[in-house]
């Protein structure tokens, strides 16, 4: 009986690589798709969309020029462990994250070319993403801004990088 089930199992697997399905779409799985993580990479390798943000702090001189910081990773390389084998809640946390931001790339690509991003529901969970991160590492930060940016990597560094979206500033308060 075990080896009926591993062979019919082997013959799906194999009947899904032969037969091209249709592609599920609608409004009801839009809504259903923040339970289901960003599969993508297993089809083929690509751009990859990275969210960088920079900050301003709240200036109060005769200036009225902000002073901008360099554009930043909101999510570094994260340090390995033994014990992450077991519980690696950060991680796990950053992957959700960045599967946000995959799903705005996504939006981005699907949008017609005169509609607002600020509209887009991954648009603005993003932008209070990058607030709190913001916040988070600089406290007295006033404003924000961030971008998506595509960025392809080879076994030598990095190949190509291109700006997809940059924000409007943002009031990270």
């Amino acid at each position: 009986m075990l080896e009926a089930l591993f062979l019919l199992y082997f013959l799906v697997l194999l009947a899904t690589l032969v037969f091209k399905s249709r592609i599920v779409t609608g409004p009801w799985l839009f809504l259903l798709r923040a339970f289901f993580p960003n599969w993508k990479f297993f089809h083929a390798t690509g751009n990859v969309p990275h969210l960088y943000a920079r900050w301003a702090l709240s200036h109060t001189g005769p200036s009225d020029a902000v002073q901008w910081s360099d554009w930043n990773p909101i999510f570094p390389r994260r340090p390995r462990r033994v014990l992450h084998l077991f519980h690696n809640a950060d991680t796990n946390l950053a992957l959700v994250q960045q599967n946000l931001v995959e799903h705005l790339a996504a939006d981005l690509n699907h949008m017609a070319a005169d509609a607002d991003a600020r509209a887009l529901v991954s648009y603005q969970l993003v932008s209070r993403l990058v607030c709190q991160s913001l916040l988070a590492q600089q406290p007295g930060c006033a404003h924000g801004q961030f971008e998506v940016r595509m960025l392809l990597d080879g076994t030598s560094g990095l190949i190509e990088e291109d700006t997809m979206m940059r924000s409007p500033v943002l009031p990270c308060r």
